[in-house]
């Protein structure tokens, strides 16, 4: 038997329960992993809240990664053709249903999938055979469609655990430059030499300096409230950082941006707070014929407004979502860590604590009254 955390109802973590399930055996094609540490993610919370609804009950965990305990009869490699053994470190992506609408007409555009399956948001319940759906758990069930990815050596456990958000922030990159790199001499698309402003340092806001860093971006301003997450943007590629405590209004901070780039404006602007009001506030710190990626808003937290003429038509600002990623995100995102790595950038600080298992609920209340100074991983 093994043991894995059920989310039996929305409404709060006072409904996540501890329960046994037998310990699965890979059926030919599908794969069997230990789990080594899964993050706490803000979707795990927005589905324990009841604001992301999933099947019930259900075992969450998405941004997690473990070691094979067994290949199913005929499984040699992983999805990119590395060479896969028992004991290898591994992580798995979202799949596509290859049967909806998009998936036939727009199939490199993954996230957009009516019927994508995710270990820990999963189209099974927990109560479905083999169970291990979610990475909150001892083990997880990799069934033959899921995408999985060897890690290679090098990294530590607390940057492995890392690279699912990470790969959401290498997508949105990919988002801005949509304009096209090869243009980026008329202003369009990404240019080293422009200048990214990233509203909100936590750890997606922190992986997304880290991308910008990776990629040569020379001008990285982060925007938040709390000091130790400012401290860290510069340790992670950061240029410049503005404290919302000493720039306490839209206008401040428009001004200071404005200060920053010889009153154009950012190039680039990645909404990475969540919070609605974040995204009119980037139409002002954003130039004209400039590029907003909105990736912050996973679930719905409210609305907001922006001027149609003032801040967008008039502006001819393009503004990007970005939603999840693709399989292809994940390929990046190893490779963006381990030029990290190459590069001295300490990424694997931005996850900041490790705690057993059992205290998930604990975690879930934390993350949700962001008490931690980073990511919170969870260890079996």
């Amino acid at each position: 038997m093994a043991k894995a955390f059920v989310l039996t109802k929305a409404g709060g973590p006072e409904n996540l329960k501890m329960m046994d399930f037998p310990t699965p055996k890979a059926k030919p094609g599908d794969i069997v992993a230990d789990v080594k540490l899964c993050g706490v993610c803000g979707t795990d919370t927005h589905i324990i809240y009841g604001r992301l609804p999933v099947p019930m009950p259900h075992i969450l965990g998405h941004e997690w990664f473990g070691t094979v305990r067994e290949l199913g009869k005929g499984v040699k490699v992983d999805y990119t053709g590395k060479p896969l053994e028992e004991g290898d470190y591994i992580a798995t992506c979202l799949a596509k249903c290859n049967n909806c609408w998009y998936c036939h007409n727009l199939p490199g555009r993954e996230s957009l999938c009516m019927n994508m399956d995710v270990v820990g948001i999963s189209t099974h319940k927990a109560t479905d055979p083999p169970h291990f759906w979610g990475a909150f758990a001892e083990h997880v069930y990799i069934p033959s469609h899921i995408p999985v990815f060897k890690f290679p050596p090098g990294l530590t456990e607390k940057e492995m655990v890392l690279v699912e958000p990470m790969a959401v922030a290498t997508r949105s990159f990919k988002r801005a430059q949509s304009g096209g790199t090869d243009c980026a001499y008329a202003g369009e698309g990404v240019d080293p030499s422009q200048t990214v402003v990233i509203q909100g340092l936590g750890p997606i806001g922190q992986c997304h300096t880290v991308v910008n860093n990776v990629y040569g971006m020379t001008n990285i301003i982060g925007i938040d409230i709390v000091p130790s997450r400012l401290e860290q943007a510069k340790k992670m590629g950061a240029t410049e950082v503005i404290n919302m405590k000493d720039y306490p209004t839209v206008e401040d901070r428009v001004e200071k941006i404005m200060e920053l780039t010889n009153g154009i404006g950012a190039d680039v602007v990645i909404e990475a707070t969540g919070v609605p009001a974040a995204f009119s506030e980037s139409f002002k710190l954003v130039r004209r014929g400039g590029t907003i990626v909105e990736m912050g808003h996973f679930t719905n937290t409210g609305e907001t407004t922006v001027n149609p003429h003032v801040d967008f038509c008039n502006k001819e600002v393009n503004v990007f979502g970005s939603w999840g990623y693709s399989k292809f995100e994940y390929r990046t995102a190893i490779a963006v860590m381990m030029k990290a790595k190459k590069m001295g950038i300490p990424f694997g600080e931005i996850c900041a604590e490790i705690a057993p298992l059992e205290d998930l609920p604990n975690q879930i209340i934390r993350q949700e009254k962001k008490l931690s100074p980073g990511k919170i991983a969870v260890r079996p």
